[in-house]
């Protein structure tokens, strides 16, 4: 990936690279999907929400700058996708003849709504701090990691496979947690 942080992709995007608009299209239209669903849209209002929301972003990028003083960027995307998402709903209400549609109203977000926001956000952290870690430490550190932590191999076989003392993968995997805090706090900020 060309830009590993939300400052840099958002930089990019202002200045209308077009690999930062890639990049950023990539990365936040599962987030876009998980929304719209949350929102329960259907699949062609999904993809409607995406580009309504890309369409949105993108008149907004000449003049928009990240200030993290004036709030998370989770929540300024979030209130563009709920206020386009909002958009989607009214205009289907405005086409429902009958009262007792499927249909329901802005109000009807299920709770868990946030909740499920929050986790796949912080997934969403987690797979773009992965991403850049790839990029800064040796590939057999990162397979070994990937194989103990995330496949959930024993320690004796990852070593086995990788031609490495057990201890090395505890002490990888050590290294790589912290790495992955600091790299997640970062893209936090």
């Amino acid at each position: 990936m060309a830009f590993t942080t939300r400052g840099s992709l958002l930089s990019a995007v202002r200045r209308g690279n077009e690999i930062g608009w890639n990049d950023f299209y990539e990365n936040y239209k599962p987030l876009i999907l998980l929304r719209g669903g949350d929102r329960r849209l259907t699949q062609t209002e999904k993809e409607e929400l995406i580009q309504l929301v890309m369409v949105a972003f993108f008149n907004a990028s000449k003049t928009f700058h990240y200030d993290k003083s004036q709030g998370r960027f989770r929540d300024y995307l979030k209130r563009i996708i709920d206020n386009k998402a909002y958009d989607i709903i009214r205009k289907r209400q405005n086409k429902t003849v009958s009262i007792e549609s499927d249909n329901f109203g802005l109000e009807d977000l299920p709770e868990e709504a946030e909740d499920h926001w929050k986790t796949e956000w912080q997934d969403h952290l987690l797979k773009q701090a992965l991403q850049e870690l790839k990029l800064k430490i040796e590939p057999t550190t990162y397979q070994s990691y990937h194989l103990f932590v995330i496949e959930g191999l024993p320690a004796k076989n990852v070593a086995r496979m990788l031609e490495i003392k057990p201890n090395a993968v505890y002490q990888h995997k050590s290294r790589v947690e912290e790495m992955l805090r600091e790299i997640v706090k970062t893209l936090e900020d």
